[in-house]
């Protein structure tokens, strides 16, 4: 206790609060660099990350010999041969009448999922001779690819899979294979419905695998692998790490994120940050931008990847692309419950290094602890902070924050129906811009002013700190675009050069402006205004909540602070002018 004390009269004499208390300001933006400061320059640096391991040890991936080898090549090319010719001349509807009595051959029991939206589905399922019908694994190809290609190999494969693997009498769980249309929409559907609706099942689905081989070449250079899951999911690592692992093993090389093939041997600090940045903005856009196929599997706890073939001249053949499902099925065949052992959250730097959550979720951390400091500032750091807790300024400020939220809710409801995203930009800027038109004719009351933007900046860090551990990147994008309103200053005298500043720092972390203008630099693929149809497509037919992340997490504490931008007047000032 006498420790205790003599720290607590050290503190006082130096007046060590009240100084931590001034500096807020300058506190809170450090909280900002300093987290940002550690993703980049610590985390990709040597010593921060780990190599990967198998967890569970019952999976043992390339433990067995791998029997897909040239003695199917011709069967694949036989199947390959004629989906060519189906994609020419027939229906979807009429490829999988005759896709299913492909499979009906050797076993498989087929149906056909219709949805009057998103088309047909082919699925069937192959019972395992030593299971009891409660687990399956999946092998989803779809028609079409998110490239529009049509996947010839990939279709062709999966039904050769089944055809080999119906052979074999060691499956202890079932496999389905699962054709649709495509990979985004399509397949969803399919997902859900099996879930929900659909009569012929094969139990509880552990992971899916989907196939991507466009065209009908024999050869490939590399796989491409795609992980990311809708609303931050990603699969449980030690699946990520069999199919790496059997994938080198087969002589093969691994790129994630689309990486080029001319980057995947390096291994320095710019190759890891790289991968680990372009592994941020993947699983902020998934489900927005073009989808693989593995996010349609997101929130049935499927652990799901994309195995896309690239390059049509390559040492590899297309045999050599099949032994990957062939080993990772047998390696999840091996496990007698669900995946549980490793990491569900990390984030990948290369194939072979990761970062588990503990080290990086410090990071999205000290941004969420920016914006509690900056609420504090403006609580504090103002003559009117003993004000009571049931003051008129404390209720009105509450209910200002009540009214910005019903119309952050109305604004996310009716872009639905009317969905103009210019016209959308346009209302944010010309509202971004209120605070300097009204600088002359509106006076907003100081303690206003400060209370407002106390309760936006904490708002803003109860959402951050919600979203840390379920979808880390985009609580740290989030927080690191929407950082530029902490900035603002409350306005006395009308100053040009303090409400041009405002004006821009609120231009600049404004929700749809700054999405626009972030996802146009780093996805051209949405470029335009693209991106404001696609975030309205993903929740409509998977099931992303980005939109309303945005809407309803981010956009009432900008209005909040917008509104609080406006020029102030002292209490007294505003007494003695009423």
């Amino acid at each position: 206790m006498a420790l205790v004390e003599n720290l607590h009269r050290r503190i006082v004499s130096i007046g060590l609060v009240p100084k931590f208390i001034s500096k807020l300001s300058q506190l809170s933006l450090l909280c900002c660099v300093i987290g940002l400061g550690c993703l980049v320059a610590l985390l990709p640096s040597d010593g921060q990350f780990r190599r990967t391991y198998i967890s569970e040890n019952a999976l043992l991936p390339s433990q067995a010999y791998s029997y897909f080898r040239e003695s199917e090549w011709n069967i694949l090319r036989g199947y390959r041969t004629q989906l060519d010719i189906f994609q020419h001349v027939s229906t979807i509807h009429d490829t999988n009448a005759e896709v299913s009595k492909w499979l009906q051959q050797f076993g498989v029991k087929t149906a056909v999922y219709e949805d009057e939206q998103y088309g047909e589905t082919l699925y069937g399922i192959f019972h395992a001779p030593r299971g009891d019908g409660t687990e399956a694994m999946a092998i989803a190809a779809p028609w079409y690819n998110e490239n529009g290609e049509h996947n010839t190999g990939g279709a062709a494969l999966a039904i050769t899979l089944m055809r080999y693997f119906s052979r074999w009498p060691v499956w202890s769980k079932n496999i389905i294979i699962v054709l649709s249309e495509d990979p985004k929409a399509s397949l969803r559907s399919w997902v859900t419905a099996y879930h929900t609706s659909l009569d012929l099942t094969g139990g509880s689905i552990e992971s899916a695998i989907v196939l991507d081989y466009p065209g009908v070449s024999d050869r490939f250079d590399y796989v491409e692998l795609h992980y990311d899951g809708l609303n931050g999911e990603t699969p449980n690592l030690d699946l990520v790490n069999v199919a790496v692992h059997v994938t080198e093993h087969e002589g093969m090389k691994v790129s994630l994120h689309g990486l080029p093939f001319s980057e995947l041997d390096k291994n320095d600090y710019n190759s890891r940050l790289k991968t680990m940045l372009l592994g941020i903005k993947d699983s902020v856009l998934s489900g927005i931008k073009k989808c693989y196929g593995n996010e349609a599997f997101s929130g049935w706890r499927i652990q799901s990847i994309t195995l896309k073939a690239k390059g049509t001249q390559g040492p590899h053949d297309v045999t050599t692309f099949g032994r990957i499902p062939e080993a990772m099925s047998r390696s999840v065949n091996n496990l007698l419950e669900k995946f549980h052992q490793s990491f569900f959250f990390y984030l990948l730097l290369a194939p072979r290094f990761f970062i588990s959550i503990g080290t990086y979720l410090g990071t999205a951390v000290a941004v969420s602890v920016g914006f509690v400091l900056a609420a504090l500032n403006q609580i504090l750091n103002n003559k009117y902070a003993g004000l009571p807790l049931l003051s008129i300024y404390n209720i009105w400020s509450v209910l200002a924050f009540c009214i910005a939220l019903t119309f952050a809710f109305i604004t996310s409801q009716l872009f639905f129906y009317f969905p103009q995203p210019v016209a959308l930009l346009s209302f944010n800027v010309l509202f971004s811009a209120l605070p300097l038109v009204l600088s002359t004719r509106i006076k907003i009351q100081k303690p206003f002013s400060y209370r407002f933007k106390a309760i936006a900046y904490l708002y803003m860090a109860i959402v951050l700190t919600s979203l840390l551990v379920l979808n880390f990147s985009l609580a740290l994008v989030m927080g690191v675009l929407a950082f530029p309103m902490t900035r603002t200053t409350t306005i006395t005298n009308s100053n040009v050069f303090l409400s041009l500043r405002n004006f821009a720092l609120i231009l600049a972390s404004n929700p749809f402006i700054a999405t626009w203008a972030v996802v146009n630099f780093v996805e051209p693929t949405l470029s335009g205004t693209r991106v404001f149809g696609a975030l309205i497509e993903a929740w409509q037919q998977l099931g992303c909540w980005t939109w309303f992340i945005l809407c309803l997490g981010w956009y009432p504490s900008w209005l909040l602070v917008t509104y609080a931008s406006i020029d102030a007047i002292d209490l007294e000032t505003a007494k003695k002018e009423n």
